[in-house]
């Protein structure tokens, strides 16, 4: 059952788990060498990703990933890409290795391939993968009752997100994004919550996908919450 931390602000709960997730990478580089890290989209990690860009560390050695992608240019204002790029991969933390999802195709489906020989060189298990949750349950690009989900929870590496409106999305499987040392969940605002205290509930992940991160045994989630 996931971990819940409460914070005073959002601003507050942004610094202190951007010093955290920073002290983990360091601890994964003077390991193993290298340290790997998925983020999440959206709007709620923005200011995280302006601390965490400011933390000191060898950057060189990081590897960054979204943990999903929407199916649009990555100069397009929804381009989850764009907004790791602007915000975390910015002063010393561009030097970091960043694997991206979005291919110049049509359709997710077409890059598939490509994205997952890509994701061969990430340092597995996943050293911080931090997620999101929206007011559905859904995280990552994993929602809730969508057709044919099941792959996307079960099958190791990108999937074709099944979503009910454009834009398409890929997103990393839940099978891929649980194989990790720690996971980090943001969540701010009561309604987010309130879905939270349900999915800490026993019941289907397809119901609520971000079950499948909650109620792993290993590793113990930690949700970080905030008005």
């Amino acid at each position: 059952m996931a971990e819940l931390i409460e914070y005073s602000s959002r601003s507050e709960a942004a610094r202190q788990l951007a010093a955290s997730i920073a002290e983990r990478l360091r601890g994964a580089i003077a390991e193993r060498g290298e340290a790997s890290l998925v983020v999440s989209g959206g709007s709620s990690p923005k200011e995280l990703f302006e601390y965490l860009a400011g933390q000191e560390l060898d950057w060189s050695r990081v590897t960054v990933v979204p943990s999903d992608e929407r199916w649009v240019p990555v100069d397009d204002p929804q381009s989850n890409e764009r907004l790791v790029r602007e915000t975390l991969l910015v002063g010393p933390a561009a030097r970091a290795r960043f694997v991206g999802l979005y291919r110049e195709t049509d359709k997710p489906a077409e890059a598939v391939e490509s994205v997952a020989k890509a994701l061969v060189d990430v340092p597995r298990p996943l050293d911080v993968v931090l997620l999101g949750m929206g007011d559905d349950g859904h995280t990552a690009s994993l929602f809730p009752h969508a057709p044919d989900i099941q792959d996307c929870l079960d099958e190791r590496g990108p999937c074709v997100a099944p979503t009910v409106g454009p834009p398409a999305r890929l997103s990393l499987t839940l099978a891929y994004l649980t194989d990790a040392r720690s996971i980090d969940i943001l969540i701010f605002g009561t309604e987010k919550r309130r879905v939270f205290e349900r999915a800490q509930a026993a019941g289907p992940v397809a119901e609520l996908p971000v079950r499948g991160v909650l109620h792993l045994e290993r590793p113990v989630a930690q949700a970080h919450w905030a008005e």
